[in-house]
């Protein structure tokens, strides 16, 4: 009792309106649900919603707290384009988004009959033993295993949009993934199934699977996140002078959120304790694919570097104590 749920609907604005998506988060039970009405819906970029479910509501906290991070001065612009592009789900929803569903079965078939590109099914995406969860996969998301085009994910995706105008989603090393919404047509979908039929077509040599090494297990808090964050700090750097980790990270509080994409999952957080496996592992990313984005890491002098507590900064957090 008293836990509220909120949710991150990011990428599923749109579920309300056909059976195929349902429950939402929000017939599920959820308090708060929180949605990027300008990636699925017809919002004007940057505009969201927060849904509220919660039965001790509180509008004025709510609203304090929300003018707390808010604008003074609202774009009327998006706060109307929020409320056409739920007009339009209301309308025309159900319809469009029944096209949407077929066309994504009918672009799932022609791709797979290529021979050189593969939809990866539920079992491709998750373990053996969560398959019988209930766990579906959203038919508007196609993940595209590339790997036997000869052609890295960031190369095709490159490829698709300056040859046939046809922006992907999102890539890893070795797949991409295509995003279908209310606005796909038969005739968009012919033009994307043309486009990588060509490339299927060039006929590269496969390229071997990228793995990187699983992220390394969580180490302790030594503070709260949030007061290593404001820490000033110092910069290590990454690596010494011999392009190995650098051994003076060891035990030390990280300051920043240190995370590559792919896959986008935090190495380290600020309050972490540094060990051994962590530098190792950020050490490898760096002398990874120039695809591999990494963000948190410290600029020194060119270097790739970590910001961590000085001793007296740590020393004088006055939340340690708790996490010793």
């Amino acid at each position: 009792a008293g836990i509220k749920v909120i949710i991150d609907e990011a990428w599923y604005a749109f579920a309300r309106f056909h059976p195929a998506f349902r429950p939402t988060a929000l017939e599920a039970g959820a308090d708060y649900v929180t949605q990027s009405s300008h990636k699925t819906l017809t919002a004007f970029s940057q505009a969201s919603m927060v849904h509220v479910n919660d039965p001790a509501f509180d509008e004025h906290l709510f609203r304090e707290n929300f003018n707390m991070y808010a604008s003074t001065s609202p774009q009327y612009g998006l706060i109307a384009s929020l409320d056409v592009g739920r007009k339009q789900a209301v309308m025309e929803g159900y319809r469009l988004l029944d096209r949407t569903v077929k066309l994504s079965g009918e672009l799932r078939q022609k791709i797979n009959s290529t021979g050189v590109f593969r939809v990866l099914e539920l079992e491709d995406l998750l373990p053996e033993e969560l398959q019988q969860d209930g766990i579906r996969l959203d038919p508007t998301k196609l993940t595209v295993d590339i790997s036997k085009s000869g052609y890295s994910a960031q190369e095709l995706q490159q490829i698709l949009f300056e040859r046939f105008n046809i922006q992907g989603e999102k890539r890893t090393f070795n797949t991409i993934t295509l995003l279908l919404s209310m606005g796909t047509t038969g005739s968009k979908v012919s033009r994307l199934f043309d486009a990588m039929l060509r490339l299927a077509k060039d006929r590269r040599p496969p390229r071997s699977y990228y793995r990187i090494t699983e992220i390394p297990r969580f180490s302790r808090l030594a503070c709260l996140p949030r007061l290593a964050f404001y820490e000033s700090g110092e910069r290590l750097l990454l690596l010494d002078d011999d392009g190995r980790p650098n051994q003076a990270l060891l035990d030390r509080v990280c300051c920043d959120q240190i995370v590559s994409y792919p896959p986008g999952i935090p190495v380290v957080v600020p309050g972490q304790v540094i060990n051994l496996a962590i530098v190792t592992y950020l050490a490898r990313l760096t002398k990874g694919p120039k695809a591999l984005e990494i963000h948190g890491l410290a600029d020194c002098d060119g270097e790739y570097g970590v910001r961590v507590l000085t001793d007296q900064e740590f020393a004088n957090i006055p939340s340690r104590g708790l996490f010793e």
